[in-house]
């Protein structure tokens, strides 16, 4: 959040637990094991930030996770983008483009 510059009551989280046999996730080629404390994060958010950005919220999530006992190994984030009008926060309304909510970074 605080990479992101993201409003303290902005903040919506989703928490689902897997049973490891439930879980596949291979290294991608890079020639390292994972173990069973993965720890899987997707990002939603408004496109537009930088490449560098995204590089200092990658290293402060793991960063956070080996605080926890989480190895870099088993951190696993990707950040997926779109447009404010993509979103809505309730009642069948568009509210960025509405202008109910401010567009962040605008």
């Amino acid at each position: 959040m605080d990479v992101l510059r993201i409003p303290k009551r902005d903040r919506f989280q989703l928490i689902t637990e897997h049973d490891a046999d439930h879980v596949i996730a291979l290294d991608a080629g890079l020639g390292f094991a994972r173990t069973d404390r993965l720890v899987l994060i997707q990002i939603f958010t408004q496109s537009g930030r930088t490449t560098e950005v995204k590089q200092r919220v990658f290293r402060a999530v793991a960063e956070q996770l080996e605080h926890l006992g989480i190895g870099g190994e088993d951190v696993f984030v990707s950040i997926v983008e779109n447009g404010p009008q993509d979103w809505s926060f309730g009642f069948g309304r568009a509210q960025y483009t509405e202008g109910a909510l401010p567009v962040p970074g605008r």
